[in-house]
């Protein structure tokens, strides 16, 4: 999992073609990014977002229905 445990804000666009990949560590620098973008793509909207929270399974749960060696297998 890639958790870093804090709070980050991501720059999104949607009309973009890529989803966001940067964390911004603070909506400052954020805003900065989104308004340096919008400036480069005029008409495009940017949207500065914050992830605040986060949640994750982190147990697999594994059945095994058929065995490898089984070899009447019906198809």
């Amino acid at each position: 999992m890639s958790a870093t445990g804090k709070a980050f804000w991501l720059v999104w666009s949607p009309s973009g073609v890529t989803p966001p990949k940067y964390r911004d560590e603070s909506r400052e620098s954020a805003i900065a990014e989104a308004e340096r973008l919008a400036r480069e793509r005029v008409g495009a909207e940017f949207y500065v977002l914050a992830a605040t929270d986060l949640r994750a399974v982190d147990r697999m749960v594994r059945t095994q229905l058929l065995s490898i060696d089984d070899r009447d297998i019906p198809f």
